[in-house]
C-alpha cells in the first residue's frame, strides 16, 4: 500500500491542519481490542531491540505454534489519524501506526513482539523516508530534499530490491546481531490488491536472511523489500514499501513470516480517512498555487528591476559616450577656430569663425558679425553653445 501520496511540483506552505476523522480531540491513545497494550505516537529508532531484553506478558492467545489458523487475533487500530486497522496476534506487544511528515508525505510503521522475545517483527519503517531521484531540482544526492510542510525526502539514485534489503538488513540488526552469517532463506509475502494502487515505472523485490549471534542466543535476520519507482512532471521519486524485518529464533522463522502475511492481508484502510486525505492534498494543492503565484510575482519583480538596472547602466553609458562626443567636438572647434553659436528665434544651430569679442550678432539676410555691441537694429544677439 503506497502511503505516500502522489506528489505534487512545487512548494507548499500551510498554515495548519484538519483534524482526522475519527479523532476530533487529537488524542492518540490507542484502541487494540482485547490486548489492551498502548501505542507509542512517535516514530522510533530503525535498530532492532535485543531480543533478550523482552518482558514477559501474560498471553491470552496462542504462542509457540507453527501456523496463524491456530492463533487468536486482535484487532488494531491507527491511534493517530484513524487510517487504517490490521490484525496482530492477541498477547503480543503491538505499536505504530501513522505518521504524517506533510500534506503528502505520509507514512505507517507496526512494530509485534511475541511475550517470550522470540519474534521481532516490523513491517514498514517510518525512519525510511521516499527518495527523490536527483535531478537539477534536487540538491546533492545524499542530501535532505524538504519542502515544508509538503514532504521530507532524500536525494537518492534508485536502489533495485536487492540491494537495499542488504543494506537495510546491516543498518536494523547490527546493534543486536554478531558474527552473521549469510542463511539460504528466501521469503516473499503477497501482497494484497491494496499495493496495486499505483503502478510504478519500474519495481523490484528481494529479500536477504542472515544467522547471528544475540544476547538470547543464535537468532535468523530476515529482510524483505520491494522498491518502486514513479516519475512525476520535472523529475521523479522512488520508494521501499513494503519493507519487513524478522529477527526471530532459527524455529520460529516461519510463524513470523506467517504473522507478516496475516498483518498485510488484514489492513483496511478506512474511507473517512481517505477522504480527510483528498481533503489534505487539495488544501496542499491550493497553497502550492498560492506559493507558484507569489514565485510569479517575485519573478516579475526581479525582472523588472534588472531591466531598469539594465535601462540605467545603458543610458549611463550613452550618457557618457555623448559627453565624450560633445567634448571632443568642442576640442575639435577649439583647434579650428570656430565656435557653435544657436539662434534664439529660430533655433538653428550654426558655427561662425572664432572672433576676439564677446557676442556675436546675426540679422535677416543671414549674416554674422562678431562684436561688444550690435552694428545696427536689423541685428540680433546669438547664443554661443558651450
Amino acid at each position: 500500500m503506497k502511503w505516500f501520496v502522489a506528489l505534487i511540483a512545487g512548494t507548499l506552505f500551510a498554515t495548519g491542519c484538519q483534524t482526522p476523522p475519527g479523532n476530533p480531540s487529537g488524542n492518540n491513545s490507542q484502541t487494540l481490542e482485547r490486548s489492551g497494550n498502548n501505542a507509542q505516537t512517535q516514530a522510533p529508532s530503525s535498530s532492532a531491540q535485543s531480543p533478550g531484553g523482552a518482558q514477559q506478558q501474560p498471553s491470552t492467545g496462542v504462542t509457540g505454534v507453527s501456523a496463524p489458523s491456530q492463533m487468536t487475533w486482535a484487532r488494531y487500530d491507527d491511534p493517530s489519524e484513524r487510517a487504517f486497522s490490521l490484525e496482530v496476534p492477541q498477547g503480543w506487544e503491538a505499536t505504530g501506526g501513522l505518521y504524517r511528515f506533510g500534506y503528502v508525505d505520509v507514512r505507517w510503521m507496526m512494530d509485534v513482539r511475541s511475550p517470550d522475545g522470540t519474534i521481532i517483527l516490523r513491517v514498514n519503517d517510518v525512519n525510511v523516508p521516499a527518495y527523490a531521484l536527483p535531478s537539477p531540482h534536487t540538491p546533492p544526492e545524499g542530501q535532505p530534499f524538504i519542502k515544508p510542510r509538503q514532504f521530507q525526502m532524500v536525494v537518492a539514485g534508485y536502489r533495485q530490491a536487492q540491494l537495499f534489503a542488504d543494506i537495510y538488513s546491516k543498518y536494523r540488526f547490527k546493534s543486536v546481531c554478531q558474527n552473521a552469517a549469510s542463511a539460504p532463506l528466501s521469503w516473499k509475502p503477497t501482497l494484497p490488491a491494496t499495493y496495486r494502487d499505483v503502478q510504478p515505472m519500474s519495481q523490484s523485490e528481494a529479500s536477504v536472511s542472515f544467522t547471528c549471534d544475540t544476547t538470547a542466543g543464535p537468532h535468523t535476520a530476515l529482510v524483505y523489500a520491494r522498491t518502486s519507482i514513479y516519475g512525476v512532471y520535472g523529475g521523479g521519486y522512488w520508494t521501499a514499501d513494503p519493507l519487513i524485518s524478522v529477527l526471530a529464533t532459527p524455529d520460529k522463522v516461519d510463524l513470523a513470516e506467517s504473522v507478516a502475511q496475516h498483518m498485510l492481508d488484514t489492513i483496511t484502510r478506512n474511507p473517512e480517512w481517505e477522504q480527510f486525505q483528498k481533503r489534505m492534498t487539495q488544501a496542499g494543492a491550493v497553497q502550492m498555487e498560492q506559493q507558484y503565484q507569489q514565485f510569479l510575482v517575485q519573478m516579475r519583480a526581479y525582472h523588472e528591476a534588472r531591466t531598469n538596472a539594465w535601462n540605467q547602466q545603458v543610458a549611463g553609458y550613452e550618457a557618457r559616450q555623448a559627453a565624450q562626443a560633445h567634448q571632443v567636438a568642442r576640442w575639435g572647434d577649439t583647434l579650428t577656430g570656430l565656435t557653435e553659436c544657436v539662434d534664439p528665434q529660430t533655433g538653428t544651430h550654426f558655427k561662425v569663425w572664432t572672433g576676439p569679442y564677446n557676442n556675436y550678432y546675426r540679422n535677416g539676410a543671414g549674416t554674422t558679425v562678431n562684436a561688444n555691441t550690435p552694428p545696427s537694429g536689423e541685428y540680433h544677439p546669438m547664443q554661443p553653445v558651450h
